[in-house]
């Protein structure tokens, strides 16, 4: 029997649901200090969104990893992007933790009610 490890593992439902969580209240936490994203094109500056904020996170694992989804990543290179996206916005002053178990279940709650 061969057992897979747990390195190698791809990332989980619930560490997907907790990336979409961060990536919402870290473009929330951004845009309320006033940090907004430079835009390459116009160089023009806007708002953090969810979306945008998941590009960054994508734009990492494919710097570090070359994969171009997160559904490619295994649950530790999830983890390692966290920590190095986390130490930058740190730099920044903004530090979020990973979003709980408890916490992606009621996000996920919370979309299901507006639905």
């Amino acid at each position: 029997m061969i057992f897979q490890s747990l390195k190698n593992k791809q990332r989980t439902i619930n560490q997907n649901s907790a990336l979409h969580l961060y990536c919402k209240v870290l473009a929330e936490t951004l845009n309320e200090a006033g940090i907004t994203q430079d835009v390459l094109v116009r160089g023009i500056e806007v708002d953090n969104s969810p979306e945008s904020v998941k590009a960054v996170f994508r734009a990492l694992g494919k710097a570090k990893y070359g994969k171009e989804s997160t559904a490619d990543l295994t649950t530790k290179e999830m983890s390692d992007i966290y920590e190095e996206f986390n130490r930058h916005t740190s730099k920044i002053g903004i530090h979020l933790p990973w979003p709980s178990t408890e916490q992606t279940e009621q996000y996920l709650n919370s979309l299901d009610k507006t639905i």
